[in-house]
């Protein structure tokens, strides 16, 4: 039977078994097992979802919600809207319930939800200013090849030498971290996983070489061990109104606490990480903040308003 006719006859048998292994699929389609696979990929292509449970019980199901599915929005615009929404989000919270409804929605309908949470991973939701350099183009590109499978070859220049190499890599999930968008990929040249900040990308050249994205990979498990978060500061701050009562309607960390404190002001602990954006949310609360702790952070943001007040007093003069 032809790979089409074989694609057909798996829905078929899938939607009317709650669950088959490989190896009995592989048996009713007279196929290896290889081949199993290889059609759940194609139809995965087609927006058909198959989906995979191990065990002694598991094998493969239909997610029956995928067959004609609506085509309203594609995966790659999916994500962008993901993007524009907890960007915008983290400047007016008040609007969350409606607008993240709102991308749970388009979500369910485009069967994304398991590819959002496993292979895209929102380390913080400041503004991301697409327009410099050509992040915003070059992620698109990364996020095609993600999504056909396909390996591409990246010129990129390193944050710490500046050396500029040339490689071959696998994408394997997206994080959002300091106001930049990094690509977690397998390095052929490395022979390892790697992260590349996507500014920092001179170009990109796509291949029609396939590679494989292991099934148990979850971006939610392999961030702590990314190396983006070096030093988790315990920070002590107070707090004065009107931020006080826009920190308190955000969640900032699992472990925050708040303590209201006399003419509204409150005071906030909490575990943080990347210390540039730690700074750059405290000083753009300016007279309204005291940090408490920790006293290197609080010597940091001191020096950093005498430099500051210099700057003024100079341009003054």
């Amino acid at each position: 039977m032809s790979k089409l006719s074989n694609c057909l006859q798996m829905i078929q048998l899938l939607m009317a078994r709650p669950r088959m292994k490989i190896e009995d699929l592989a048996e009713e389609l007279e196929v290896k097992p290889r081949m199993i696979r290889v059609y759940r990929d194609d139809l995965e292509k087609a927006g058909i979802y198959i989906e995979s449970e191990r065990g002694t019980n598991g094998g493969y199901s239909l997610d029956r919600r995928s067959i004609l599915p609506i085509r309203n929005f594609n995966p790659s615009e999916v994500q962008e809207l993901q993007i524009a929404i907890k960007s915008y989000l983290s400047k007016l919270p008040d609007h969350e319930s409606t607008l993240s409804n709102a991308l749970e929605k388009i979500k369910a309908a485009q069967r994304d939800q398991s590819l959002s949470s496993k292979h895209f991973y929102f380390a913080n939701d400041y503004l991301i200013n697409s327009e410099v350099g050509n992040e915003s183009a070059h992620y698109k590109r990364l996020y095609h090849a993600f999504n056909h499978r396909k390996k591409v070859v990246i010129t990129y220049e390193a944050a710490s030498t500046n050396e500029v190499t040339i490689r071959t890599i696998h994408p394997y999930a997206f994080v959002v971290y300091d106001e930049n968008i990094y690509c977690v990929s397998y390095c052929e040249e490395k022979e390892a996983m790697r992260t590349f900040k996507i500014i920092r990308i001179h170009e990109i050249k796509d291949t029609d070489q396939n590679y494989y994205l292991p099934e148990d990979f979850d971006i939610r498990a392999q961030f702590p061990h990314l190396g983006f978060i070096r030093e988790p500061q315990e920070v002590e701050l107070i707090i004065e109104t009107p931020f006080s009562n826009q920190v308190k309607e955000s969640i900032y960390s699992d472990d925050q606490v708040i303590e209201e404190l006399p003419h509204n002001a409150i005071r906030f602990k909490a575990t943080l990480n990347g210390e540039q954006s730690i700074k750059k949310w405290i000083l753009g609360m300016g007279s309204k903040v005291i940090v408490i702790a920790p006293v290197r952070l609080k010597d940091e943001i001191h020096l950093e308003v005498d430099r500051m007040l210099q700057l003024y007093t100079e341009a003054k003069s």
